[in-house]
Formats: structure tokens, C-alpha cells, sequence
């Protein structure tokens, strides 16, 4: 039985695979229409507006939806959806939706690292190229600040056995209080979501491109938390980093496509200005987006 549901998962991870591959064939098919542009186009990198991106795709816009992330988080544990969601996940028979979603999770796991690496390292495709670079910065600036949160928040995992209500409100705020494994929110479900949402958005032009993207970030973070009779993730932690991943990535995926587009980018400006409140003096640090 083991191996059939590994020759069955086996067959899933290539039929994805081929999937997402499709996907990348479209970036690079379409690119092949305008080569004499493409050979032409200065090829990106990955450290192209790196600090920018790094401090606005945290502070910038897509700081609301990291908010979001966490006011859903608080809503669904204590409400207990998240136990709700892992009791039912444990419930299922194991192998159906093992057959579902081990695929999605070993995706979640090498895809971030292979997709990215392809476009970018071993494509012969400037457009590609491009797209690979993109999303290299957003995979690495997701995987960083996840790590942050993770090192800072310690949640604990679901258990099948073990679950509760406290279980899934049990976070332990310090620094690796439970190192960078145990936490929120998924780390599968933030890096990919930044992956997908940063091909999406450098190539917002290709509506096939970006619903593939959304597909793909949705069928991992569902993998995240109904896989491995639940045990992977709660339900907020996947919900949480699809909503950071996402807003990253497709905020890093925009600066590189109005620089792509020809449109003019204004920088952040900051102020610091004197406070002075009854007998406190200080100061007041203002960024204009």
C-alpha cells in the first residue's frame, strides 16, 4: 500500500510539475514572439532595488495585509476554526488525501528553490530570465521575514492526538523559543505565495500566467494545512502566509514591471521631525510612499 501511494503521488508530482511548467512555457513562448526586444532588454537581478523592496514590501502597502494576516490569526484560534479545521483534517482517510496533497507539499518545499532557479540560472530566455530574478528577491525577502516571525513567535504545531483549543492559541513570544520550525506563520505557504504572486505580477499582461500563479499558491497553502492528517500547519498559519507571501511578492513583482513598463517610479521619502510633548523631547520619523 505504501508503495502504490507513492507511485500514485509520484504520478501527481509530475502531472503539476508539468502544470506549472506549462506555466513558465507561456512567459517563455510569448517572449519568443518579440525576441529582437527581449535580446535587447537589460537582464535584471536579483539585488536590483533590494533595500527598497525589502523595507516597502514590509512597510508599504502590503504591511495592511500583514495585519489582516494576523487579525484573522487571532480570530480564527480563538474561535477555535483552527482546531476545527485540523480535527476535520485528521478525520479524513489518510490516503486519499495523502494522494491530494503530499504532491503540494514536497512541491511547497523544492519549487521555491527549483522554479526560481530554472528561470533565472539555466534558462537561455531573457524574458525568463527576468521573471526568474523577480522571483528570486521575492522568495528570499518572504523567507526572511518568515524566519523573523518564526523565530519570534514559536507556535505550536497541531496534533492529531493533541489538539486543542489552548494547543492552537499556545504561542511562546521571545527569540527561538522553539527555533525557526515551530512557528507562525507557514513558511510553505509564505514563500511560495511570494514566488507565484511575483511571476503574477512582473507578468500581469498574461491572464493565464497570473491565474496559474493563484492556483498554484492556493493548492499549496490547502496542502499546508489538510496534508499529514493536519499536523503541518493550522489553518491561520497557511491563511496568514498566503495573504504576507502574496502582497510581497506581487508588491516586488509591480516595482520590476513599471520598470519593465517604461513608468516612472517615485522613492519613499522620509522625514524626521522634533516632538516635544509636555517635558518629553524627541523625534518623529515619517516615510511618504
Amino acid at each position: 500500500m505504501i508503495f502504490r501511494l507513492d507511485k500514485i503521488a509520484l504520478r501527481w508530482i509530475v502531472v503539476l510539475a508539468f502544470a506549472c511548467a506549462t506555466g513558465s512555457a507561456a512567459v517563455e513562448a510569448d517572449s519568443v514572439t518579440t525576441s529582437v526586444t527581449v535580446d535587447t532588454a537589460q537582464k535584471l537581478s536579483p539585488f536590483d532595488h533590494l533595500g527598497h523592496n525589502m523595507l516597502l514590501s514590509a512597510f508599504g502597502w502590503p504591511l495592511g495585509f500583514h495585519m489582516l494576516g494576523g487579525a484573522l490569526t487571532y480570530k480564527f484560534s480563538m474561535e477555535n476554526n483552527d482546531l476545527m479545521v485540523a480535527r476535520f483534517a485528521a478525520r479524513q482517510d489518510q490516503l486519499v488525501y495523502g494522494i491530494a496533497f503530499t504532491p503540494g507539499m514536497m512541491m511547497g518545499t523544492f519549487f521555491p528553490i527549483l522554479v526560481p532557479g530554472y528561470m533565472y540560472f539555466i534558462s537561455d530566455n531573457r524574458a525568463l530570465n527576468n521573471t526568474g530574478a523577480v522571483a528570486v528577491q521575492a522568495t528570499a525577502v518572504a523567507f526572511l521575514y518568515n524566519n523573523i516571525l518564526k523565530a519570534i513567535s514559536a507556535r505550536e504545531h497541531p496534533d492529531a492526538e493533541l489538539n486543542s483549543g489552548e494547543r492552537s492559541r499556545d504561542f511562546k513570544w521571545g527569540f527561538f523559543r522553539r527555533g525557526v520550525f515551530y512557528g507562525w506563520p507557514s513558511g510553505h505557504s509564505m514563500t511560495n505565495a511570494a514566488m507565484a504572486m511575483s511571476i503574477a505580477s512582473y507578468n500581469r499582461d498574461k491572464p493565464l500566467v497570473v491565474a496559474g500563479c493563484a492556483l498554484y499558491a492556493g493548492y499549496i497553502a490547502t496542502s499546508m494545512v489538510l496534508g499529514a492528517k493536519g499536523e503541518a500547519h493550522w489553518f491561520s498559519d497557511a491563511v496568514a502566509g498566503t495573504l504576507m507571501g502574496a502582497s510581497i511578492g506581487w508588491y516586488i513583482g509591480s516595482v520590476f514591471y513599471k520598470e519593465k513598463v517604461g513608468e516612472r517610479q517615485t522613492p519613499p521619502k522620509f522625514t524626521i521631525a522634533p516632538l516635544f510633548y509636555d517635558d518629553t523631547k524627541g523625534a518623529v520619523l515619517s516615510m511618504r510612499i
